[in-house]
């Protein structure tokens, strides 16, 4: 008998082409794809590596005022008003310093005029003054500063002595009676002697240099005053012993007498 052969499956031809197209795949990669050890540079983890260097940096301004213990500096300047000031000071360690400093500050105003207008009180006329005056303060004082840390700010204390003077003359005069009052006036204070606290700045470069400033609050104890009225005329009668007396009672008290007072100390100079 004659026996028809079973039609073979007609998923078999796809099955081999992909077959075939798996394992041809398989070796163009392992021949075609290279090899991660000999191409690819592997980088250090960082956690293997070291830190990366840091970038030097100058000295610190406490290492600075270590280095440069001794320091000369002061300030000037002149127009109207004329400042003068020298300090010296000594570094202890690099937080704190002692020192002394020494000033003196003349004033002068030249023709300071005011004039007023009695609106209340009659005669209603116009009243004036004209006057030159000059001021003069001159001292000094030991202080010690005390650094904040690292950084250029301090504190400072100040114990010190000084003297202050003034001179003036003055014109005083009235319209309505066209009459006028000439003086001359002084006062003097000293020596008054102060304790003061500071708080300031100052810059210490590597060269030497250095800059700054200091806010000074003072406090008197008490001190002598002296007052005095001289040259005393009047354009309408002769000036009497009585007159020179009430002058000087009346100068003496429009001075005002402080009891503190606060100063800018602005100094450069160099350490070494």
């Amino acid at each position: 008998m004659f026996s028809r052969p079973k039609s073979a499956s007609p998923f078999s031809p796809i099955l081999s082409v992909l077959l075939l197209f798996i394992v041809s795949s398989q070796v163009w990669t392992q021949t075609t794809e290279p090899s991660p050890d000999k191409t690819i540079e592997q980088k250090p983890s960082p956690m293997n590596g070291l830190p990366p260097e840091k970038t030097p940096t100058g000295p610190s301004q406490s290492e600075l005022r270590e280095k440069f213990k001794n320091q000369i500096g002061g300030f000037g300047f002149g127009s109207s008003e004329k400042y003068y000031s020298l300090q010296v000071a000594r570094m202890l360690d690099s937080q704190w310093a002692i020192g002394i400093n020494g000033y003196t500050n003349n004033y002068v105003n030249r023709f300071d005029n005011d004039t007023a207008y009695s609106y209340f009180l009659p005669p209603h006329d116009f009243y004036g003054r004209l006057r030159n005056h000059q001021e003069k303060y001159w001292g000094g004082a030991l202080f010690v500063q005390r650094f904040i840390a690292d950084s250029p700010f301090f504190v400072s204390l100040w114990l010190g002595r000084e003297h202050y003077q003034k001179n003036q003359t003055a014109l005083y005069w009235e319209s309505a009676g066209n009459t006028y009052r000439f003086e001359k006036d002084s006062y003097s204070s000293g020596p008054r002697n102060y304790a003061g606290f500071g708080v300031g700045f100052r810059f210490q470069t590597t060269s030497g240099f250095f800059l700054g400033w200091e806010g000074v609050w003072s406090w008197y104890a008490p001190y002598h005053n002296s007052f005095s009225t001289s040259d005393l005329y009047y354009s309408d009668r002769t000036a009497s012993i009585g007159d020179l007396l009430y002058r000087k009672y009346a100068y003496q008290n429009s001075e005002r007498l402080p009891g503190s007072s606060f100063g800018l100390n602005l100094f450069v100079g160099w350490a070494f």
